[in-house]
């Protein structure tokens, strides 16, 4: 039984790297949408800004680069908090996933512990039931020898 406790604790503490190393590759791969996010809306300020230096020269290049650019860092801004919230999520989830398989691997080795001492307890009865019928049986054939000589006796007369 042992070896069974053992398995279920290297498949539960397997489960819960995987879910570490998922939560892991989760946060990192949330930083790098982060970063092309925000390349990206650098670009696309920088792109409005020279499409509107080639329009024209009436065009408040300044403040609409200066527009651009405030609404470019509050979209990187609300996405940076989008991501933070969502790696806080996450971080949540896996803590409480953590917790529950910590809490389950607990009462699953109380249960073991139970289940093993019951065992011991069914294994003991049986001893003793096994010892009664040996004593019986040896009684039994205690009583089929004294009765053989009974009848070796009668027949033999000795």
């Amino acid at each position: 039984m042992e070896i069974t406790k053992q398995t279920a604790e290297k498949q539960m503490m397997a489960a819960k790297d995987a879910a570490a190393q998922k939560f892991e590759s989760f946060k990192a791969e949330a930083s790098q949408h982060l970063d092309t996010a925000a390349t990206q809306l650098d670009e696309l300020r920088d792109q409005l800004v020279a499409k509107a230096q080639e329009v024209g020269k009436d065009i408040d290049i300044d403040g609409l680069k200066a527009s651009a650019t405030q609404h470019f860092e509050e979209a990187k801004a609300s996405t940076a908090q989008a991501i933070t919230d969502l790696q806080a999520q996450a971080e949540t989830a896996f803590s409480t996933a953590a917790e529950k398989a910590d809490a389950l691997s607990d009462a699953a080795e109380d249960k073991f512990d139970e289940v093993r001492a019951e065992a011991a307890v069914q294994l003991d009865a049986a001893q003793v039931k096994l010892d009664e019928l040996k004593a019986e049986a040896a009684r039994k054939i205690e009583e089929a020898k004294e009765k053989a000589k009974g009848m070796w006796s009668q027949l033999f007369g000795e």
